[in-house]
């Protein structure tokens, strides 16, 4: 093994990838599980014999008891000469009997309490570790998938103070929000995540799809971490469809890249629907939840509750519903668990239909202009009157999504100020002990919420977005009436209908609040 015999692992990606290096865990050793057990003696009385009844693979990146499994990459073969590195930590397996410390121990504490999770605890001790071991000058870079997300967030934001600088980039991939977890932890660790947020070094990238990248998000009250990129997918696939053809939406295989190489990322713009079914999804997991709670009072706040959520989505339809029901312990009935999964599964896979139906809408309408200013005659005509039909059904699902997405925008955009205002007032309030109660009220006095944020101008956007919508919806009506009678028009004056746009003073890539 090669690991073995030059002290790493060698790895080349291709032209234009640079080679990297995987560095062995020199900690790495067998724990024996040890059993006692009470034997009679020959001659009376009992006594204690101790078997080996297990063995499971320990060290500074590894413990197989926990689930925990890290890896150390350098950029050179050797870490004195390194100045690039690498912190990545793998996700969760499949939800089994043997991966239960995956999914009870961690995933479920993170979602029901955003509990700071066993594996982050031991990643984080290796992170402190592994930076010990950096030359000067060299930086650590931190990924993860999944799980992984979780444990990567957790474990650099519990990282001394002075090891933060040593931090290049976090990049995540398919993980949900980590902010209320974060905000649960010391002063420290929030400062460390808004000091790397401010360099602009935390990036998530997410699948509207996916149900582990959509977990808490878009929640009101939430300023959601770092830079979050929502990815292009391939195919409409949900989270846990493991046999499509590109693999399920929480899978590397439904991204599209560009040619250079890079991710390609939906843009508000030209994507609006990849944006509209990300709300939409993560508005469905926590309506789940309530539903869940609502049925069965008394599994709120345990892990039974994602034990039932993830098996709704995994079970391979009404036949497993006996599933759902062993998830909740049996506190749920085999009709209630057919409702909710009924409920679920329609909206879920509503949602990815909706969205495939708009990005082929999208396709149709490139491919028939590309098509119309190459053709003549009754032919044009033809394929205007086809392009009018297809515009008309893109304006109502365009209205809609406009509206989604400027409501979630000043959603987002309120949570904000009302962070500022909470740190301007404990920071004000900390000086206390220097100042007069008077003099505190003062300084604060300008960064009230009413004087950052105004509610009637905020109003004023959703009534501007839901008039923009009925537009749409009219404008809409007005293009299938075109596509269906389009000969029967001037030419020169279905052109100019056809070219005509709707007005507005709101774009929601462009808003400012």
């Amino acid at each position: 093994m090669p690991l073995k015999e030059k002290g790493y692992a060698e790895y080349n990606f291709g032209d234009g990838v640079k080679t990297v290096y995987l560095q062995p865990d020199k900690t790495l050793h067998t724990e024996k599980v040890v059993t006692n057990i009470q034997v009679p003696k020959v001659n009376g009385g009992y006594e204690t014999q101790s078997y080996i009844t297990d063995t499971y693979q320990k060290g500074l990146l590894t413990d197989e008891k926990a689930g925990y499994n890290s890896y150390f990459v350098t950029d050179k073969p050797t870490v004195k000469d390194s100045k690039e590195t690498y912190f990545v930590t793998r996700g969760s397996d499949g939800i089994s009997m043997e991966n239960l410390n995956d999914w009870v121990s961690n995933n479920a504490r993170f979602t029901l309490f955003n509990s700071y999770i066993p594996q982050a605890k031991l990643a984080e001790k290796a992170m402190e570790a592994k930076i010990k071991e950096l030359p000067k000058g060299a930086t650590m870079n931190v990924t993860g998938h999944s799980l992984g997300t979780m444990v990567s967030i957790q474990a650099v934001a519990n990282l001394p103070a002075g090891d933060i600088d040593k931090i290049g980039r976090v990049v995540l991939f398919q993980g949900p929000d980590a902010r209320e977890s974060i905000n649960k932890m010391s002063k420290q660790a929030r400062e460390n995540i808004e000091k790397l947020e401010a360099q602009g070094k935390i990036d998530y990238y997410v699948s509207p799809f996916d149900i582990v990248s959509m977990l808490n998000r878009n929640k009101k009250g939430v300023d959601e971490i770092g830079n979050v990129h929502y990815l292009m997918p391939i195919s409409g696939t949900n989270t846990l469809q493991t046999d499509a053809l590109h693999g399920s939406s929480h899978d590397f295989g439904q991204y599209q890249f560009n040619k250079d190489g890079s991710i390609k990322e939906a843009n508000v713009k030209d994507n609006p629907e990849i944006f509209e079914a990300g709300i939409r999804v993560s508005r469905l997991i926590d309506e789940t939840m309530a539903q869940i709670v609502k049925k069965a009072p008394q599994i709120a706040g345990s892990a039974t509750l994602t034990a039932v959520l993830t098996s709704m989505v995994a079970v391979s339809g009404r036949v497993d519903i006996a599933k759902i029901v062993a998830a909740s312990g049996g506190k749920l009935t085999k009709e209630q668990a057919m409702e909710l999964y009924d409920t679920f599964m329609k909206k879920y896979n509503g949602i990815i239909k909706d969205t495939e139906i708009s990005m082929k809408r999208n396709s149709e309408i490139s491919n028939l202009k590309s098509s119309i200013s190459t053709s003549t005659g009754g032919q044009k005509v033809k394929l205007r009157a086809e392009l009018a039909g297809v515009v008309a059904e893109e304006a109502k699902s365009y209205g809609r999504e406009y509206n989604e997405l400027v409501k979630n925008c000043q959603q987002e955009t309120e949570d904000e100020i009302d962070q500022i205002v909470r740190e301007v007032y404990d920071g004000a309030h900390g000086s206390a002990i220097y100042l007069s109660y008077y003099e505190v009220e003062e300084l604060i006095q300008s960064f009230e919420k009413d004087r950052l944020w105004d509610n009637s101008q905020a109003a004023d956007n959703l009534k501007e977005a839901k008039k923009y919508k009925e537009k749409l919806d009219k404008f809409s009506s007005a293009l299938k009436d075109v596509s269906k009678n389009i000969q029967t028009y001037d030419g020169a004056a279905g052109k100019s209908l056809f070219n005509e746009k709707p007005k507005t003073v709101l774009e929601p890539w462009n808003l400012h609040f």
